[in-house]
């Protein structure tokens, strides 16, 4: 069954993405900070710089069944840095998007790209989504609050709500974080990264998180919290290995041993609860890095 969906950020990283996924099956609408989306195939887009008093206008008058919120930053250092301004783009908006939806009196799923990053350094991997919360940044306390107000909508004003707690996101188009910083540090010829490279992650690649978010969709499941990853630890020092093999660069990597301000040290998601709902990945690491390293070369970096 077709359903509407609005996607806040359409024209970032993950909203791009999402739009291009589900607009094959589904409506999608979107709004953002440019003139023009991103993506020019959706079916209404309307250029609004949130937070915007005319968004519970906009929601009334397209009275979609799902709002994907990915307007905001996804920045853990620079949260550090400026932890105002993240929580401006991060509980503040949430806050704003819900309020909207209450009072447009449209009673749509709000699907909330939470963080892995609220877990912090976790006690026992793989970490399930009934583990203490323990953020260790800025970005992961605002995670944690946002997802409060996720269930005080739900619990005071019958807001149904999604929560997918994102583990490391990966992709085409992503020009920040791990992959991005290396390739282009390699592309100059030197490379040297925070930490020891010990460090692991759980990845899962965006075409793979468009494929949830799509599922859970089209299942209409609400109301729960879903760690969104592949179940699988995997080295900071192993994932760009695979890298400079996909780039057919051959430099040194150099790790400085020092931690970066709220970098966790070690993730592997529980993913069973995603699992028994019937979801499975299709993008191995391997062909992920792969995908990424072709699309690096295509952007002439200098």
């Amino acid at each position: 069954m077709q359903k509407t969906i609005l996607i806040t950020g359409v024209n970032g990283f993950i909203g791009s993405h999402a739009a291009s996924h589900l607009i094959k099956e589904h409506s999608v609408i979107g709004v953002g900070a440019s003139e023009q989306p991103a993506i020019d195939t959706l079916d209404d887009y309307k250029k609004m710089i949130l937070p915007d008093s005319s968004l519970s206008d906009y929601l009334q008058a397209k009275k979609p069944d799902a709002v994907l919120h990915c307007a905001g930053q996804g920045s853990v250092p620079l949260s550090v840095e400026n932890p105002e301004a993240d929580f401006i783009a991060g509980p503040q908006l949430v806050m704003h998007v819900l309020d909207s939806l209450r009072r447009s009196k449209i009673r749509a799923t709000f699907i909330f790209p939470s963080s892995a990053a609220v877990y912090g350094n976790p006690d026992t991997l793989p970490v399930s989504e009934d583990a203490p919360l323990r953020p260790i940044s800025p970005y992961g306390f605002h995670k944690v609050i946002s997802e409060n107000i996720l269930r005080e909508y739900y619990e005071l004003y019958d807001q149904p709500y999604l929560c997918m707690r994102i583990f490391s996101c990966y992709g085409e188009g992503l020009k920040k974080q791990l992959l991005w910083d290396a390739a282009v540090k390699a592309s100059h010829g030197g490379m040297q990264l925070f930490g020891t490279g010990e460090e692991t992650r759980d990845f899962i690649h965006v075409n793979d998180l468009t494929r949830i978010v799509s599922f859970l969709i089209t299942n209409e499941i609400t109301n729960t919290t879903l760690n969104v990853a592949n179940g699988v630890q995997v080295s900071v020092r192993e994932i760009i290995e695979t890298l400079m093999g996909s780039l057919n660069l051959d430099v040194p990597i150099h790790f400085n041993q020092e931690q970066r301000e709220g970098d966790p040290l070690f993730w592997e998601a529980d993913i069973s609860r995603l699992s028994k709902l019937g979801f499975i990945s299709k993008v191995p690491l391997q062909d992920g890095v792969r995908r990424f390293a072709e699309w690096y070369l295509k952007q002439n970096i200098k």
